[in-house]
């Protein structure tokens, strides 16, 4: 999801045409959508904005072809079960939270997810001059215990993660390993519960959708964006574009249409209205005549 560079500054005082003009370069390398979006619900991404993702990371992104043609991660007769790792060191804000991310995987993807047994954090990982985790000592740790019969493997902890360069971030995934952690840390904002437990949801899936190696998306405004804030992570729907839900729905050899229709049912009993009617949108504009 989110990596914020250590001691990351913009300059003060730039001009604001020489600003307009970065930002177009930086629209101008990402690659054009290979899928249409039917109606008006799913919105283009305009030039980057100074703190926003592709401004800091230009990603030229991943089309659909090229996904297919890349030789993701995919279920198999014997890989087909997603498993959720506690990592936690207190009980969560949400008590039901393990429940929620098991119950959104497994409608996000339309296979069975388990949770797994609690574990402590590996203490090798543990940074004492940071108070943080090392993220790379937390995934080759999960990619070891990764069962055989799993799809991926994603592990939720409450204890802040960095990694080389950053000064911290809210979840990792492996494109290729099948393996992904993401941390509650950050996410809790004590005066609204309900954005703590969409922060929570979306982060999951984001970063299971890495682990079936789709890239960050740079086409349209879509759950799989790359971003840098809390902000730019809440603006962002809790909804696949028509690119990355054709590679979804091609890689579980589904439709987008069920996709939509599971996550608008589930997205509901979460209690995420909002999400859950723009779920709803989606499918009226997908599904099959």
């Amino acid at each position: 999801m989110r990596l914020r560079r250590a001691k990351h500054r913009f300059p003060r005082g730039r001009d604001a045409l020489a600003l307009a003009l970065v930002a177009l370069v930086a629209l101008g390398a990402r690659k054009t959508p290979d899928v249409a979006a039917p109606g008006k619900l799913w919105v283009r991404l305009g030039p980057a904005q100074p703190e926003e993702w592709l401004y800091v990371f230009p990603e030229e992104g991943q089309t659909f072809q090229e996904y297919r043609e890349g030789g993701p991660v995919r279920p198999t007769a014997k890989r087909k079960t997603i498993y959720i790792q506690p990592w936690l060191t207190r009980p969560p804000p949400d008590p039901r939270l393990l429940e929620r991310l098991r119950d959104t995987l497994a409608a996000f993807f339309g296979r069975k997810a388990a949770l797994l047994p609690p574990a402590s954090l590996p203490e090798t990982a543990y940074d004492h001059v940071r108070r943080q985790y090392a993220v790379s000592i937390l995934i080759a740790r999960l990619a070891e215990a990764l069962p055989d019969d799993a799809l991926f493997l994603i592990a939720v902890t409450d204890r802040d993660l960095r990694a080389p360069g950053l000064s911290h971030l809210y979840g990792w995934a492996s494109l290729d390993r099948r393996v992904g952690v993401i941390s509650l840390a950050r996410l809790l904002d004590p005066a609204q519960p309900l954005l703590f437990r969409r922060r929570a949801l979306s982060l999951a899936a984001h970063e299971a959708g890495h682990m079936l190696s789709m890239g960050h998306c740079t086409f349209y405004r879509c759950l799989m964006n790359g971003c840098m804030t809390l902000a730019e992570s809440d603006a962002r729907p809790f909804l696949l574009c028509p690119v990355c839900s054709a590679k979804l729905a091609w890689n579980l050899e589904t439709t987008p249409s069920s996709h939509y229709q599971a996550m608008k049912a589930l997205l509901e009993v979460q209690g995420l209205a909002a999400d859950s009617a723009r779920s709803g949108r989606a499918f009226a504009l997908t599904r099959s005549p």
